[in-house]
């Protein structure tokens, strides 16, 4: 019998190690094992999509290199551990080289499909890929990208048979292998509408369709109450004096004035983040010659996409035009920018090169937790190290205007639970000029 890379894969997650997982995150065996079922061909899927150019192809070798195949594959309960050299907490950095801004999209297919929440579905992506890394790796016996690119290549058919119905990929992946031929048996997965991360699933047809009226509901409430401030002021409430002039900002994530648009989300129980629900993807062409970025059409990128190529959206100069980083996150306590938000700051980086002209500011945020005083120092300096390295990875220094740590001020969200600390712990950035 021919080997077949997706039995190799699903014999590494055995009933013991589903058990773990589902105790960690707080899911069902059941919810795991499904969403499991789906993860593993994503993630193939993905790896076979990448190989299909040079520069991709050398970037998994690359990965695969990282691994280390015995150490992974003897103890794979190992990749349950989020401690600093815990593979779950590296896989999530991997993932977003494979997939950039679609993980989150795909992340909520996954949790879609198997009723788990999001933020548990891209838990259990950033421990599916280090061990499928390190099953090709033991597989292609260092052979390098052209091992990697032709085993990839001789297990397409076997991909596309193992993607269940009613995980529909194409919209995000493509049609890699054939795999867009598997379609949804189910129209409503799509990345517009994950909605288990406030309203897990159960058994009957329509049980969740209440909950998630009630849940559309409160959004829309959330969305007038901040129309009148975030913190129950009149719609004049500033956002924070700028250091280099005395008018004040306003927290505003869209371009109509004194508005805070909430984007739904959830907290990611192992790492304490908020993980934004970015919708479905969209690709933006932007000017000059800066190239194509496909993200998530509630991402960051697009909206500031959609404002500077709005002639008729104009900078506000008293209150800012403030919009939240929903990718960019920092090591617990401390400045250092994590892996998975280089993927968000290098389009940040494009769309500097698409509008010359445009000049933009940094705004660094914290929950309340704590010394007041530090926290200011902290944000400042997480503001600082977003700007140094946008700068780093090819921004002109004259499409920043200068950085300010706000702390515990302008929260976004409620600070009494722990989902309000995680949406207050941010980067922003602020349109000064178009």
């Amino acid at each position: 019998m021919s080997f077949n890379l997706i039995d190799a894969a699903k014999s590494l997650f055995t009933n013991e190690l589903v058990g773990k997982a589902s105790s960690l995150l707080g899911e069902s065996e059941s919810g795991v094992t499904k969403a499991m079922s789906g993860i593993l061909p994503t993630v193939l899927s993905g790896l076979l999509n990448k190989t299909s150019s040079h520069e991709g192809a050398e970037a998994v070798s690359q990965m695969v290199s990282e691994q280390p195949h015995s150490g992974i594959l003897d103890n794979i309960g190992g990749l349950l551990s989020n401690d600093g050299g815990g593979l779950l907490t590296k896989g999530a950095g991997m993932l977003s080289g494979l997939f950039g801004n679609k993980t989150d999209g795909i992340a909520g297919l996954i949790s879609n499909f198997s009723g788990i929440k999001s933020s548990s579905a891209g838990s259990l992506l950033s421990m599916a890929l280090p061990a499928v890394l390190a099953l090709i790796g033991k597989h292609t016996g260092g052979n390098g990208a052209s091992g990697i690119t032709s085993l990839l290549s001789s297990q397409k058919d076997n991909i596309a048979a193992a993607m269940p119905a009613g995980l529909n990929l194409s919209s995000i992946l493509g049609n890699v292998g054939g795999l867009s031929s598997v379609t949804s048996n189910a129209a409503a997965a799509t990345a517009t509408n994950y909605t288990t991360d406030t309203v897990k699933k159960s058994g009957g047809g329509t049980s969740y369709i209440l909950p998630l009226i009630i849940g559309l509901l409160a959004l829309i409430a959330a969305g007038y109450f901040f129309k009148d401030g975030c913190n129950g002021g009149s719609k004049t409430d500033s956002h924070g004096a700028d250091s280099t002039n005395t008018t004040t900002e306003k927290i505003s994530t869209t371009t109509t004035e004194n508005t805070v648009t909430m984007v739904a989300g959830t907290v990611d129980s192992l790492t304490g983040n908020f993980v934004y629900n970015i919708g479905k993807m969209v690709t933006i062409d932007l000017p000059n010659g800066a190239g194509k970025l496909d993200v998530g059409e509630f991402s960051t990128e697009n909206k500031l996409y959609k404002f500077l190529s709005d002639a008729s959206a104009t900078v506000d100069t008293a209150k800012g035009n403030w919009f939240e980083f929903t990718n960019v996150k920092f090591k617990t306590g401390g400045s250092e920018i994590s892996d998975e938000s280089m993927a968000q700051l290098k389009n940040m980086v494009a769309i500097t090169k698409g509008y010359p002209t445009a000049q933009f500011k940094i705004g660094g945020y914290t929950d309340n937790s704590g010394n007041a005083a530090s926290n200011v120092t902290l944000s400042q300096k997480r503001a600082d190290a977003v700007a140094a390295m946008l700068t780093k990875l090819g921004a002109a220094p004259a499409s920043f205007t200068g950085t300010k740590g706000y702390g515990p001020e302008w929260p976004l969200a409620d600070n009494a639970t722990a989902e309000g600390r995680a949406q207050n712990r941010r980067v922003a950035v602020n349109v000064k000029a178009k």
